[in-house]
């Protein structure tokens, strides 16, 4: 009886999901030779990035290695935009900044650099951090460009220490034989 009640429930909130919803997952493979960056720093880092479409909230993971905390660009430690953001590089070389990660409570040090943990951070407050007018969507289209670059500031490399380009990573969906 608890099993079937348990099976029921969970069709139950699935079917009270919108269907357009869904969390979109991108990540980025940072180093000093990037995108953007070219300074010989020995530092690399993993990014994951996942976008939830229906709460419009974005979760983070940074694991960086070769830095610490103590090497972010104070001058963004410091300010609401913070030392880690995402840049937008558009066709026209116009720099836009699309998400920043502030400085806070989800920077943690690690034994071999750092890790920077972000659950539930709200898109329109972040866009309103940035003083940005880009709504959700085109910040989802940006996203799945391939124009978007994770950059992180350190007092050493004022302009990026590391970078790398984000891309989505996309599902992979089995299909039964015969199909």
């Amino acid at each position: 009886m608890f099993k079937r009640l348990a099976v029921l429930a969970a069709v139950a909130a699935f079917a009270a999901a919108p269907a357009f919803a869904e969390k979109k997952t991108f990540a980025a493979f940072l180093q000093s030779e990037g995108d953007t960056a070219q300074t010989g720093s020995k530092a690399k880092s993993v990014a994951t990035i996942v976008v939830d479409t229906e709460t419009r909230k974005v979760d983070m993971i940074i694991a960086v290695t070769g830095m610490k905390i103590a090497d972010l660009w104070d001058k963004l430690v410091e300010a609401p935009v913070g030392p880690i953001h995402l840049h937008n590089y558009q066709a026209d070389g116009e720099v836009v900044l699309v998400l920043p990660a502030p400085f806070g409570a989800g920077y943690a040090d690690t034994s071999t650099g750092f890790k920077v943990t972000m659950q539930g951070y709200d898109y329109a407050a972040g866009a309103a951090t940035l003083k940005s007018t880009l709504s959700f969507d085109d910040f989802l289209k940006a996203m799945s460009s391939g124009t978007v670059v994770l950059n992180i500031h350190t007092d050493k490399f004022t302009n990026g220490e590391i970078s790398g380009k984000v891309v989505q990573i996309v599902p992979v969906t089995k299909s039964k034989p015969g199909q």
